[in-house]
């Protein structure tokens, strides 16, 4: 009989692009549990019984809290952030020559297709994972010969892809010593040891294609925490907790899953999928719709959250909250708006790392993190970050990103007027009105 492979999470990265966000990506909680914990949940269910998790030095004890009766997790310290195959030799020692499957901590999948690992690693070859697309991806692409992927070809440019597949991390080694032996021959100025490696394997060892059609949320910017939470809100069955208080006039449509100690008040509307945590209050004549809201919020009179992430601890009051990532513990004036969408409808972009890229949004509100405080009648606009600790005085317009631990005050400029070069594509309207 085989060896069950163990699986290898890789954990250990320190996530600048998913700044201001303060919490990893891999610990980042949805419905009260840490996206890893879900990954771990589903990996157990599937059938697999060891998991070696390679994980920072501050994530560790959270993650040693995490408990399963039929899983196996052991954990070992990336000292800094050197990349995948630094990452893979600091667990080389646990694993052996065992079979293994190595994947990232803070990739979504379908859970069925874990099942759909396990069977995979039955054959006695090495496998990676793509998925087809339909439009450019910016990462790594397979180069296909008949059943055999022979190459990983990272950011081809657009019309330069060597196949419509892209490489997802979920690879599968026979014998991981046979891969981690190739390491030390790499010679690169950039980080991707770990790559080149498997390109060279490629080339001396049958590696064939596993295809994967169904949905995929990599969580690497924080706008990325809206696809993510689409992805499991799709997952969520209704449910009314205990202790559950709805007022006159409520009406709940679809799958909404409302936790214990949740009071709902007159006039409030929630169409599902939406998430409502443990002790949180809605006000009254609310609209909130295909959303999750954390523990204890309290959303406050005449507030509209339409496809977002509200974390815990979150107060409202008369605000318009569209497709935007709010942490945790941020509260704001009645009459503060988060937009979401540009004037002439185009793709959202976002400053990382000083370096301007597109959200591939048309609707991308804030992204906020912990511990923000905003004042009345404040207008933020679409893709504007802002950094914890931070508080944003009344009514002010914010066009820019915010760094953590500011105080922002002041007056708005004066406006100008000038020609307008743009044109509405009034289709997009059709498109919107299709979804409502």
């Amino acid at each position: 009989m085989k060896k069950l492979p163990i699986v290898l999470i890789l954990a250990g990265g320190v996530g600048k692009r998913f700044s201001p966000m303060m919490q990893s990506k891999d610990l980042f909680s949805f419905f009260g549990t840490p996206l890893l914990e879900w990954n771990l949940h589903h990996l157990e269910l599937a059938g697999f019984t060891q998991v070696v998790i390679v994980c920072t030095k501050e994530d560790k004890e959270r993650m040693s809290h995490f408990v399963f009766s039929k899983l196996q997790i052991s954990m070992v310290v990336q000292g800094a952030p050197k990349g995948m195959a630094d990452a893979v030799s600091c667990a080389a020692s646990m694993i052996g020559n065992n079979p293994v499957i190595i994947m990232n901590a803070e990739d979504v999948v379908e859970p069925h297709f874990y099942s759909q690992l396990l069977i995979e690693a039955g054959i006695d070859h090495a496998w990676v994972v793509g998925k087809q697309v339909n439009s450019y991806f910016d990462g790594g692409y397979l180069k296909i010969e008949g059943d055999r992927v022979i190459e990983i070809v990272e950011k081809p440019g657009i019309g330069h892809e060597p196949s419509d597949r892209i490489n997802l991390v979920f690879h599968y080694f026979p014998d991981l010593s046979v891969f981690t032996s190739l390491f030390p021959s790499v010679k690169t100025q950039h980080d991707d040891v770990y790559e080149i490696a498997l390109s060279i394997y490629m080339k001396n060892h049958d590696v064939s294609l596993v295809s994967y059609q169904g949905e995929w949320s990599p969580l690497k910017y924080p706008w990325h925490v809206l696809d993510v939470n689409a992805m499991l809100l799709s997952q969520l069955s209704r449910k009314n907790g205990k202790n559950v208080t709805l007022k006159t006039n409520v009406v709940i449509e679809g799958n909404v899953h409302i936790e214990d100690n949740v009071t709902i008040y007159e006039n409030t509307k929630i169409i599902g999928p939406c998430f409502i945590g443990e002790g949180t209050i809605i006000g009254n004549n609310n609209i909130i719709r295909g959303s999750h809201i954390g523990r204890r919020c309290v959303t406050g009179f005449n507030t509209d959250i339409t496809r977002s992430y509200i974390g815990d601890d979150c107060w409202f009051h008369s605000n318009y909250i569209g497709d935007s990532v709010l942490e945790s513990d941020i509260s704001m004036g009645s009459g503060t708006v988060l937009a979401n969408l540009r004037l002439d409808e185009e793709d959202i972009a976002s400053v990382v790392q000083k370096e301007k890229i597109s959200t591939q949004r048309n609707k991308c509100g804030a992204l906020i993190a912990s511990h923000v405080r905003i004042g009345v009648n404040v207008s933020i606009m679409p893709g504007v970050k802002i950094g914890s600790h931070t508080s944003i005085g009344a009514g002010l317009t914010i066009g820019e990103d915010i760094e953590s631990e500011s105080f922002c005050v002041g007056k708005n400029p004066l406006y100008t007027v000038k020609k307008n070069i743009r044109k509405v594509d009034v289709s997009g309207r059709e498109k919107f009105r299709m979804k409502i």
